[in-house]
């Protein structure tokens, strides 16, 4: 029998969430039986190296579909690619990580009636820390999804595309044509072509979702996001899709993040190291299981210095690497990567570490080009120590 309602899912290195959905949404459906609905849910695996199998998964009567791209599509062109493989009337498109309520697609329906779109309340959770945030603090601020005035002025009231249920007839086209190259803004581009076309989108107040900030997320990487939405907004100045007045506020208004805050990833980098410790997770025996015994350190500001500090006695340092090398003077060589001499080293090291988040894609395609070693960012090693642990809670 054909779904009522599609749940869209994109899949990258996520198969561990995969099981959960399958849980969560079956005891969605024990309430759905109330309005006598069916779904269906959607997997687009957008991680070709690793094919998802569905006799992997204990499925019992939940309708499943796996979609197994050949290419990486990015989070724009899974859905796109998942939304045409639906049969819902209809949509719902949600993260790998997000959680939901056992109710929350009775909820959704009952509360969208014969609107669009229906937008509800929930929370905010990052993985380093127990606490939780309300997405709105009340009505007042909920009810600015429904103005576009506010997307334009000042950008996307919509935390996550986890909090809206969506009629499949009202998304536009052109969503579906224009695939972004940058991952982050897929969403504010729907909700803006939605209500350039006059769709209609209602609130349920009742906090039934939650995002999970893993710092791999794409609403996380503040500068992507920014990219991201600049896409978004070129497109529509380009497409006419605004008005004069539109296409003039949004050319006047500054994107939170386009000047990436160094200050702000340092933060971030302190929060999930200290989080680390605390649970007394070494950073040394990370590296070290992996093959990192002799490294070279990118930066050398607070966060390199301290590195420095924490691996010395049991991982080899053999050089460090920073614009201001010159004004240096450690117990190893400091260069700048422009540096003849370094080459000699680089041959000694298993790998790089970059501390400075904000040029690792820089130096690392610079490094890994000219030299050949392995780059990582210190971040994505606190990040991927941290969802290791969490699997095994």
């Amino acid at each position: 029998m054909k779904a009522d309602i599609s749940i869209i899912i994109p899949i990258y290195k996520g198969k561990q969430y995969i099981s959960y959905w399958l849980n969560k949404i079956e005891k969605n459906l024990i309430h759905l039986r109330a309005l006598h609905l069916k779904c269906e849910l959607i997997l687009v695996n957008d991680f070709p190296e690793e094919q998802i199998a569905l006799e992997d998964f204990l499925v019992c009567e939940l309708s499943v579909k796996v979609l197994n791209s050949k290419e990486n599509r990015g989070i724009h062109g899974a859905r796109i690619y998942g939304l045409e493989h639906a049969e819902g009337e209809w949509i719902v498109f949600l993260d790998q990580d997000d959680w939901i309520t056992d109710d929350y697609l009775l909820k959704q329906k009952i509360c969208i009636q014969n609107a669009d779109a229906v937008v509800c309340n929930g929370y905010t959770k990052n993985i380093c820390t127990n606490i939780s945030r309300f997405i709105y603090v009340d009505y007042e601020d909920q009810k600015r999804v429904k103005d576009l005035s506010f997307y334009i002025s000042t950008g996307n009231p919509i935390y996550s595309p986890g909090q809206v249920m969506l009629r499949k007839k009202a998304i536009p086209c052109s969503w579906g044509r224009y695939q972004l190259k940058v991952n982050g803004a897929d969403d504010y581009y729907l909700w803006i072509l939605m209500l350039k076309e006059g769709k209609e989108f209602v609130l349920n107040e009742e906090k039934i979702y939650t995002h999970v900030g893993h710092g791999k997320n794409a609403s996380d990487d503040r500068a992507a996001m920014a990219r991201s939405i600049h896409e978004v907004e070129q497109t529509l100045i380009t497409n006419n899709i605004l008005s004069d007045i539109e296409k003039e506020i949004i050319l006047r208004r500054k994107i939170p993040g386009l000047n990436r805050d160094k200050t702000a990833d340092i933060i971030l980098v302190y929060d999930y190291w200290l989080y680390l410790e605390k649970r007394k997770q070494s950073i040394t025996d990370f590296l070290q299981k992996r093959g990192f015994l002799k490294i070279g350190i990118y930066g050398m500001g607070s966060i390199g210095n301290r590195l420095y500090d924490f691996l010395v006695r049991d991982i080899e340092i053999i050089f460090a690497i920073d614009r201001q090398a010159k004004m240096f003077m450690c117990s190893v060589p400091v260069f700048c990567l422009e540096d003849v001499q370094i080459k000699k080293y680089m041959e000694q090291i298993d790998g790089i570490i970059v501390t400075a988040e904000s040029a690792f894609e820089v130096v690392k395609e610079e490094i890994e080009k000219r030299y050949g070693v392995p780059v990582l960012s210190f971040k994505s090693i606190l990040l991927e120590m941290i969802e290791a642990m969490e699997k095994h809670i």
